[in-house]
């Protein structure tokens, strides 16, 4: 499904966050800026005041002042620029006008004090706004040539070039990317946002021909995130073409600045334009006949690396021999194997081209109805389990019947096998986007960081792609800001001066492990305790062992950190990783080693719609214990069984005490069986702690389909949710981490 698009407050929120983390001297981030602004100044809302307008108009003239270097003190501006943004959202926020009034007067003073405003007070953002409709006039009269100074801009021109190859190269991946996803409208986004900022610089840099062809791209891929137009081959081959394009033109400009003169070549965009202008209105291709296929030898001779009296004698020997053609052109035509192998590639991508007339490759799938097939072959899964277990259909003893019956099972699960399979897609986009994070932390940290990542085709469920990024982030600025080291003090630790993570993602069992490791200094555990104790948040540092040690950090507020940063110290972030890993059933765990780094493993079920867990017993009930959180199952002794003054009932498991949660007690339903001596006990952990839940039965392991329990029961606490079991019976879902809390009150309860 589309995204809905972000309202003003949410445009400002990334505006702020990308100030915070803005390099001054990075040119390209000054324009994403930029661009965020003009989305603000060109945002349509009655209701808003129109001193949105006037400031967003007043920042975009300070920014554009800044890139052309016409801002001596950029400090001061970058200051500036964060307190209008501020502004800004507060008048967001409240709309009231005598405020908005207020801010707009502050504001122009601003202005004044960068040297910005005009003698009547007013905000000079608007005069500039003329004067850019009456310059962009001029130039669609009058195609100009560049008015960049070789000499005074060749600094900024050089970050253009070295930025703008930088986002092609990455549009480049992208674009592979997108070929095998075509809807996928986070692909399209990563690629729509380099050709915008691209395009926003050089209009700044008056480098039109780089703007005009940009901006062109930019409006396809506009329409394809908003649905209106379906990513073809054809438009991928487009993408690319204009790629080629904007390297070639960067690249003039590169060798201009060599030769120290500098002149805008008339490029003849018309043709390419117009291909455009037929995409966009789903005419492109449709006069190019599909090329046939050729023969690997008709392949070799055009290219000349083969001579055709040679490949018609291959030919006849292969009609004789069977042999494939390939080997025999390569052992008697004197042809090199590479070249071999890039024939039979070009002709495996023209069959490839022939046959895509014929049928598509993808079909754009709404999500609801994606949802709604998955749900319907849960039904299908429970139904046919009824029917299997229907005493009638158990006692058939007709052999025919029971193998048709079996095939049904075998084609059923087969199925919901495969339904499962399209909610998943390769974790390869989340991960890749870590890149660019690890070296723009590594930057404003003044670290050297390698990043080495392993699973990238790792599948994962399509509503959990996004739901683990924000916790991906966390982790990986925590490695580089608390774990790797500054290049200086890892030499004299005998470490390389370059520090690295590893980001591997792989499948075990019905789970997705993500593992962060880091070379670094591990966790300080001894600055750990002092910063809890400081905080409250402990009384009592003796007992502590490491692992309650370590998890102290997922404390909400709680950091190390000496010095607020751009990058952290405000202690946000690890707790947020906690709860959103939670949400999704899933855990952390850390394994630090000091002086030699941490390693945080997420571990999250594969999808949100099946749970994998062990039925188990209690009276006439049946409950489904997730299988994360257990960790063994026994049968207590009488010796083994106990009652501690104020910790109340305990089971000793492997010499360690663990309490007792009787479930017949917290559900209030009837046990077979109240003596735990005579019944089963289920160790389960969560968060570091233990508990014994004492159960009648284990009835065996299986994935269920999760079922909401509906408005009257979903505030139960103890219950994640439902399912029907193959009787057709109604089994509840535990949820440990509200269990463990009920328990807890429980206790706290008894003893006053």
């Amino acid at each position: 499904m589309d995204k809905e698009p972000k309202t003003l407050q949410e445009i400002l929120d990334d505006i702020a966050l990308k100030t915070i983390m803005l390099s001054p001297d990075n040119l390209v981030e000054l324009g994403e800026i930029l661009s965020k602004i003009e989305e603000v100044v060109a945002y349509k809302d009655p209701t808003l005041p129109e001193a949105v307008k006037k400031i967003g108009g007043g920042l975009k003239l300070i920014i554009e002042k800044i890139i052309l270097g016409e801002i001596p003190d950029t400090d001061v501006a970058y200051e500036k620029i964060s307190q209008a943004i501020s502004m800004l959202q507060d008048i967001c926020r409240e709309k009231d006008q005598e405020q908005a009034t207020a801010s707009l007067k502050n504001f122009n003073n601003l202005l004044k004090e960068l040297n910005l405003a005009d003698t009547e007070g007013q905000t000079a953002g608007q005069d500039d706004i003329k004067m850019e409709e009456e310059t962009t006039s001029e130039a669609s009269v009058t195609k100009s040539k560049s008015v960049i100074d070789i000499t005074q801009d060749k600094e900024l021109l050089t970050g253009f070039i070295n930025e703008g190859m930088e986002h092609l190269e990455q549009i480049e991946v992208d674009i592979l990317s997108l070929e095998q996803s075509p809807e996928d409208k986070d692909c399209i986004n990563a690629i729509f946002r380099p050709f915008h900022t691209i395009k926003g610089v050089s209009g700044f840099l008056n480098l039109q021909d780089i703007n005009k062809l940009a901006h062109e791209t930019e409006n396809i891929l506009d329409r394809a995130r908003n649905g209106e137009l379906l990513i073809s081959s054809e438009i991928i081959d487009l993408i690319l073409d204009a790629c080629d394009g904007l390297k070639r033109m960067i690249m003039d400009i590169k060798t201009a600045l060599e030769t120290g003169t500098f002149e805008q070549k008339d490029y003849d965009l018309d043709s390419f334009i117009s291909r455009i202008k037929a995409a966009q209105e789903g005419r492109l291709g449709e006069e190019a006949a599909r090329p046939v296929p050729k023969l690997v030898g008709e392949i070799l001779v055009e290219k000349g690396v083969a001579d055709a009296e040679v490949i018609d004698k291959a030919l006849e020997r292969q009609r004789d021999s069977g042999e494939k053609i390939g080997e025999i052109i390569i052992r008697e035509a004197d042809v090199k194997p590479k070249e071999v192998a890039h024939a039979l590639r070009e002709q495996k991508a023209m069959a490839s081209i022939a046959s895509a007339g014929t049928a598509n490759s993808a079909v754009k799938v709404d999500i609801g109805k994606l949802d709604n097939l998955v749900d319907m072959v849960g039904e299908l899964v429970i139904t046919q389990s009824l029917i299997w277990q229907n005493s009638h259909v158990q006692a058939i003893r007709d052999q025919k019947l029971i193998r048709d019956f079996s095939q049904l099972s075998r084609i059923t699960t087969e199925l919901q096998k495969t339904a499962m399979s399209l909610r998943m897609v390769p974790i390869k986009q989340t991960l890749q986007k870590m890149i660019r994070l690890v070296r723009d932390l590594a930057k404003k940290s003044e670290k050297q960081v390698d990043l080495q990542m392993s699973g990238e085709d790792t599948e994962i469920d399509r509503n959990m792609v996004d739901a683990i990024y924000d916790p991906l982030v966390h982790m990986i600025r925590n490695s580089i800001d608390h774990g790797i080291e500054m290049p200086d003090e890892r030499a004299t630790k005998g470490k390389p001066a370059t520090g690295t993570i590893w980001l591997r993602a792989y499948q075990k069992g019905g789970n997705i492990v993500i593992e962060i490791e880091d070379d670094g200094q591990g966790l300080n555990r001894e600055k750990i305790l002092k910063k809890a104790k400081e905080k409250g948040l402990i009384k009592n540092t003796e007992g502590l062992s490491t692992f309650e040690i370590d998890n102290l950090i997922f404390q909400a507020g709680f950091s190390t950190a000496d010095k607020i940063t751009d990058v952290s110290g405000r202690g946000v972030g690890m707790d947020v990783v906690k709860k959103t890993i939670e949400k999704l059933r899933g855990k952390v765990e850390i394994d630090s080693r000091p002086g030699e780094g941490s390693t945080f493993t997420i571990k999250v079920p594969l999808t949100l719609a099946i749970i994998d867990g062990i039925i188990v017993r209690v009276g006439i009930e049946r409950y489904i214990v997730p299988t994360i959180v257990i960790k063994e199952t026994i049968r207590p002794r009488q010796e083994e069984y106990s009652t501690v003054h104020g910790k109340g009932e305990m089971i000793k498991v492997r010499g360690n005490l663990i309490p007792l949660v009787r479930l017949y007690k917290m559900f209030n339903v009837e046990a077979e069986h109240k003596d735990p001596c005579e019944s089963l006990v289920v160790v389960v952990e969560n968060e570091g702690r233990q508990k014994c839940l004492l159960v009648d039965d284990l009835l065996g392991k299986q994935e269920v389909v999760i079922k909401s329990l509906g408005d009257h029961m979903k505030n139960v606490r103890g219950l994640a949710g439902g399912t029907i079991l193959g009787d057709g019976k109604v089994g509840l879902i535990l949820d440990i981490n509200g269990i463990f809390s009920v328990a807890e009150e429980q206790k706290l309860g008894m003893m006053h």
